[in-house]
């Protein structure tokens, strides 16, 4: 058998270069070693990276080179030498084993995988189990061969004795996130490497540094200040604002861990927010800035807001139209300042997949925002909170919660809840800033049309729902019996660009004292800046009643805005955690004496009623104590599904549309098309999709087969008229919701 005297990494590159395996390893170790080491896991990050690709010292991966075998799993055989040489001191070195070899097809538990590692060290390894693939190493003869390869490589290597690993976490929750880190850590070292394997600049652009609190907290005063000059609000409101300003920022200057902002709407938390985090940043030398917002959409509008204030702003999955490298910072949270959403930050935390996984090392040494928290589902919350004070205590991360409605996990059974309150006598506040009258009719059912003829009647008025349905038969309504352009219609059914333009129409409306009359779904009760004389709402969550009523006299320029909450006739809910917590608002009798949306203890004991000694989804549970990362990854869910992405004919971007349907009818699915789209692209759970839109399969690669089931759907040329400039998409349609998160 021929000798190899060269063991390749990869293919040539562009310019002709084969990096051999030792190559890589060096860089991956280095870059691994730097991202582990704010958090002191420096060393176990750099262990992963000088082995991870053992595998490679093979034949088997060497035939894949030059195009002669395929389905081999070289994973595996880095996790297998480390099986090897830390015999020891495994319990130490097993999160390094797992991050190994989970590093291309995702994170599988030790005990999982380590049947296989034995079966190779004993030469009576198959096919993988668990990737189906073969292993590139499969006796202990090739092992040895390997480990010659890379002896040679390296011969100053050492195996971690006993004790120069960090000990892990003792709870599963703990130590599953330990190995998440570390699995951050080497996968986005090995994907860093790659690409400046295959563009050397590339590590000029690989990360952005360059982040002067100092300068950012000016340029936020003189913004501030020019806000307040403007400002239409009355000297009571600017007074408060003022308060939880300054507040803020004094609290920034405290030692890290977890804080809670709870002050009510409109009283410019996102700004203070972001001077409570600079004023930090600065303390304590901060590198990131990161936002978690509850929708997309918010994320985008507050952008808009920041982006006056912080020059490189990065959303997380959006700005298509920003450089590649620049939305790639984005995805890993390598950027100075970054806007990300609940679902992509918490769900990334219990993922199991190497690209969910790559930036979470970048959480650590971060502050980390929670504006608009919304209130976790109990059956997820007591692994959240686990998490949040982990990454507080182990990674240096400081993070805050900021809403009106202060969720209490400490009632969550088992949970450790004991944050800081950014401004602890806020009582006062709630009260002095009392800006509307709350009306429940919940003792019977009010018809839609009753909701849609009495907003009729009115000039300066919302209504937000629960079911889409519910909003379209309200706009209906009033359709027929109001002038058209007094009429809007909010709901995910529209893509982002409208109801972006929806948004500001009604803002300028209500600016300047226009008739306006809005129906929505949940999608607007967060962050949006809108301010009416009256708002509808259909029972929900304590919270979600609040965040509408932030909508209503939001300025103070009435004596008192007026909020009906009601429940309409054939009510349902978007889930049932939806529907338990609104359940749990009318048993607390919220037409008695006594009941307050605007007072903090009143939010509390909603709290309290609803976490009262509740757990986690058992389903959650088991999944953690088996300490496996593909059932935590399946039951850790804010969202069940997301539906197919449909790419719509939205009337204001019709250039864009017929330029990426016919990219994509050409070509199939590429990341950059969908990014291209995201502007006109809604989500849709309707069966009947099919009949009016076609499904757009995945651009072909190389000579591989066309995946069909991309769930990218494109609007058929002859149903162009199901998206509607009143309504978004619209066809007849089984039940929908709008999610919560």
């Amino acid at each position: 058998m021929k000798e190899i005297t060269e063991y390749y990494a990869k293919s040539a590159n562009s310019q002709g270069h084969r990096e051999t395996v030792k190559e890589h390893l060096q860089k991956v170790s280095v870059l691994a070693r730097k991202y582990g080491e704010p958090f002191g896991l420096g060393d176990a990050a750099g262990l992963a990276g000088q082995v991870h690709d053992f595998g490679k010292y093979s034949r088997a991966f060497q035939d894949v080179l030059r195009g002669t075998q395929t389905g081999i799993d070289h994973a595996v055989g880095g996790a297998c030498y480390l099986e090897g040489c830390c015999r020891k001191s495994i319990g130490r070195a097993f999160p390094v084993i797992e991050a190994v070899n989970g590093h291309h097809d995702g994170l599988l538990s030790y005990e999982a995988i380590k049947g296989e590692l034995h079966a190779i060290i004993s030469g009576k390894a198959g096919q993988n189990p668990n990737t189906g693939k073969t292993p590139a190493i499969v006796s202990s003869s090739q092992l040895k061969e390997a480990n010659d390869a890379f002896r040679a490589d390296f011969p100053g290597f050492r195996p971690p004795s006993p004790g120069s690993l960090p000990a892990p976490p003792s709870g599963d929750p703990e130590s599953m996130l330990y190995t998440r880190m570390l699995f951050s850590c080497l996968v986005d070292a090995d994907y860093t490497a790659s690409a400046i394997n295959d563009d050397e600049s590339y590590a000029d652009r690989a990360e952005d540094d360059r982040f002067d609190p100092q300068a950012l907290l000016d340029k936020l005063h003189t913004y501030r200040e020019d806000i307040r000059k403007r400002s239409t609000a009355d000297e009571s409101l600017n007074k408060y604002r003022d308060i939880v300003f300054e507040q803020c920022g004094k609290m920034g200057d405290e030692p890290e861990g977890l804080y809670t902002l709870t002050a009510p709407t409109g009283t410019g938390k996102t700004l203070a927010l972001l001077n409570f985090a600079l004023h930090h940043c600065l303390k304590h030398g901060k590198t990131r800035i990161i936002i978690v917002l509850p929708f997309l959409t918010l994320a985008e509008q507050n952008a808009a807001v920041y982006s006056e204030i912080i020059p490189k702003l990065l959303i997380d999955h959006s700005q298509s139209e920003l450089p590649e490298d620049a939305r790639e910072l984005a995805a890993r949270w390598s950027a100075p300042f970054i806007i990300t959403t609940s679902v992509r930050f918490f769900e990334s935390l219990f993922s199991n997949r190497p690209t969910a996984c790559r930036k979470l090392h970048n959480i650590a040494n971060s502050v980390v925002v929670f504006d608009e928290a919304q209130s976790l589902p109990a059956n997820l919350a007591s692994a959240t909170v686990c998490a949040v004070n982990e990454l507080c205590r182990r990674y240096h991360t400081t993070m805050v919660f900021s809403t009106a409605t202060q969720p209490d996990f400490s009632a969550l059974k088992n949970t450790e809840w004991n944050p800081r309150e950014i401004v602890p006598q806020n009582a006062e506040m709630f009260k002095a800033l009392r800006r509307v009258n709350v009306e429940w009719r919940l003792e019977s059912d009010i018809p839609l049309g009753t909701v849609a003829e009495e907003m009729s009647r009115l000039d300066s008025v919302c209504a937000v729902v629960n079911l889409r349905r519910h909003a379209r038969e309200i706009a209906d309504i009033l359709y027929e019996s109001c002038p058209e352009e007094t009429v809007f219609f909010l709901t995910t059914d529209m893509c982002p660009a409208h109801r972006s333009s929806q948004v500001e129409s009604i803002k300028y409306r209500l600016a300047h004292g226009l008739p306006c009359r809005v129906v929505a779904t949940q999608c607007i009760e967060a962050g949006v800046d809108l301010d009416f004389g009256v708002m509808y709402r259909a029972l929900a969550p304590l919270d979600s009643i609040v965040q509408a009523a932030g909508r209503c006299n939001r300025n103070g320029r009435d004596a008192q805005g007026r909020v009906v909450v009601f429940c309409p006739d054939d009510e349902k809910y978007p889930d049932n955690w939806y529907k338990q917590a609104a359940i749990k608002v009318r048993e607390m009798r919220p037409a008695d004496a006594g009941f307050s949306i605007h007072d903090p203890e009143t939010i509390r004991e909603y709290y309290r009623l609803l976490f009262d000694g509740a757990s986690d989804k058992e389903e959650l549970k088991k999944a953690i104590e088996e300490r496996s990362f593909i059932k935590t990854a399946e039951q850790y869910r804010l969202i069940s599904g997301e539906g197919a992405k449909v790419i719509v004919p939205y009337p204001a971007q019709r250039k864009r549309f017929e330029r990426t349907a016919k990219q994509l009818r050409e070509h199939g699915v590429t990341k950059a098309l969908l990014k291209e789209a995201a502007p006109i692209t809604v989500n849709c759970f309707d069966k009947a999709l099919e009949t009016y839109a076609e499904e757009i399969p995945f651009a072909r690669r190389g000579a591989g087969p066309v995946c069909e089931k991309s769930n990218i759907f494109l609007i058929r040329p002859q149903y162009e008229d199901v998206y509607t400039p009143q309504f978004g998409l619209r066809f007849a349609q089984k039940e929908q919701f709008d999610c919560i998160f």
